[in-house]
C-alpha cells in the first residue's frame, strides 16, 4: 500500500513536469519516506533483474491480511486496492517483477509512454 501511494505521487509529479528521477529522489528523502520507500522507491526507475519479492509473493501476504481483516472484522480497503493493482501487474505480464511493478500499472493507466519496467542488466545496482 505504501508503494501504491508512492507511485501515485511520482506519477503526479511526472505528469506535472517534474522528472521521475527528481520526484523519486525528493520523495525517498522526505518525511514520507519509510525504510521500504527508501529501499524500493528507486525500483520505479530500474527494477532488479531478479525480483526479491514479486507480485505473487506480495499477493500472498495481502491475502493473509484480508483474511485477518475478515476474522477480526476490520475493513482493509488499502489492502484490497493494492491487490487490484497487483492483479493488473500479473495480467500485464509484469507480475514476475518486484511488487513495485504496481508503479508500471499506474503509469500505463496514466498514459505514460514506455510504462514497461526498465530491468537492470546486472544485480550490482541493488
Amino acid at each position: 500500500t505504501q508503494m501504491l501511494a508512492f507511485s501515485e505521487s511520482v506519477l503526479l509529479a511526472e505528469k506535472a513536469g517534474i522528472s521521475r528521477e527528481v520526484a523519486v529522489e525528493v520523495l525517498a528523502n522526505s518525511a514520507i519516506a519509510s525504510p521500504m520507500i527508501k529501499y524500493r522507491g528507486p525500483f520505479v526507475l530500474e527494477t532488479p533483474k531478479t525480483a526479491w519479492f514479486n507480485a505473487a509473493m506480495m499477493k500472498k501476504d495481502l491475502n493473509l491480511a484480508q483474511e485477518l481483516g475478515e476474522i477480526f472484522e476490520v475493513p482493509t480497503p488499502t489492502v484490497n486496492m493494492s491487490q487490484d493493482y497487483l492483479d493488473k501487474a500479473v495480467d500485464l505480464g509484469i507480475g514476475e517483477h518486484d511488487f513495485a511493478s504496481m508503479f508500471n500499472v499506474l503509469a500505463k493507466e496514466s498514459g505514460i509512454p514506455g510504462w514497461e519496467p526498465k530491468v537492470s542488466l546486472t544485480e550490482d545496482n541493488f
